[in-house]
């Protein structure tokens, strides 16, 4: 069979898939309809509309890009239908937050306990937890944390002689356990879980702010930066493909869901076996898509010594110190 034979083909699948993929969505839109729902909130911004005049402008066949093209259709397909057919949830209107703040990791990486590093005369942990004091509505910070650096963390937050409630938590085998067993200790008037890494100590006090108020339009919320690089995917070492930067972000924390989402999410994490690194992707798996909440690049996370340098720098050129 020659190449045109070939590339015509894919094009006949292709258009087949087109015709599948939308006789799927007019599932999705019955199933909306029988919910006596509307499909305009399952939309994200304006990433599905475009892929979907994309789809119909190129109805004699798009082989070009098909398996890119497909999965993104495929994407947006799966999620209606997670959010169509998921329980409702409704957003809290009132209740407190509780932040928690995962400080379990090894440090292995750094090479030292970077929490209790001192960094530019605070250790990093406090300049964290700086961050959310006087904002309001915050009712109790958790910290879980592992029994080999407990002592020194809670001697640390002890010297930030914080005003705000903080307990400790023990830390599990991995941050989706440790958030769980932290999220015990919720107290019963918080409506909102707020989570942020311990080594991010950067975050400003706005961007909390703005990222709580955005979670109150879907139940979930995420501060993230656009990326700066071009990213590649790529299988057995070779590019497989290069995804659209302008659609991409690199997710940071803090990350905001109601009490009664995460409640909800990590009971069905724990059903299925699933365990996530990201926090609000447990919302995603429920059908729940999370607010975006842009984010600032200062907001860097604390992984390597490198790290501390530009941590130190940017001190210098922002305080002076």
């Amino acid at each position: 069979m020659g190449l045109d034979e070939l590339r015509k083909e894919i094009d006949e699948i292709d258009v087949g898939l087109q015709r599948l993929f939308e006789r799927r969505m007019a599932i999705c839109d019955k199933v909306a309809l029988e919910k006596k729902s509307t499909n305009a909130s399952v939309l994200q911004s304006g990433r599905e509309e475009d892929i979907l005049r994309r789809a119909a402008d190129r109805s004699e066949g798009f082989a070009d890009s098909s398996v890119e093209f497909f999965k993104d259709i495929m994407a947006i397909s799966r999620g209606r239908q997670k959010k169509l057919l998921s329980e409702d949830i409704a957003v809290p209107t009132e209740g407190t937050v509780n932040v928690i703040i995962p400080c379990g990791g090894s440090s292995s990486r750094m090479g030292f306990d970077k929490l209790t590093y001192d960094l530019c005369g605070k250790p990093v942990i406090v300049r964290t937890i700086e961050n959310f004091i006087g904002i309001p509505n915050i009712e109790r910070i958790i910290i879980p944390v592992g029994n080999d650096s407990r002592a020194a963390i809670e001697e640390a937050v002890k010297v930030g002689a914080f005003s705000v409630d903080i307990v400790f938590a023990e830390a599990g085998n991995d941050r989706q356990e440790s958030v769980k067993k932290a999220a015990e200790m919720l107290t019963d008037k918080c409506g909102w879980v707020c989570i942020h890494d311990g080594a991010r100590p950067f975050i400003s006090e706005s961007i909390i702010k703005t990222c709580l108020s955005d979670a109150q339009e879907t139940g979930a919320a995420v501060v993230c930066v656009p990326v700066k690089d071009t990213i590649k995917k790529a299988e057995n070492g070779f590019v497989s493909a290069t995804p659209d930067r302008e659609r991409l972000y690199a997710a940071q924390t803090p990350q905001v869901m109601s009490k009664e989402l995460y409640t909800k999410a990590i009971m069905q994490a724990a059903a299925l076996g699933k365990s996530y690194t990201d926090d609000v992707s447990l919302c995603e798996a429920l059908g729940v898509m999370p607010k975006i909440t842009a984010g600032d690049y200062a907001n860097i996370k604390l992984t390597t010594p490198e790290d501390m340098e530009i941590a130190k720098q940017y001190i210098k050129s922002r305080w002076g110190k």
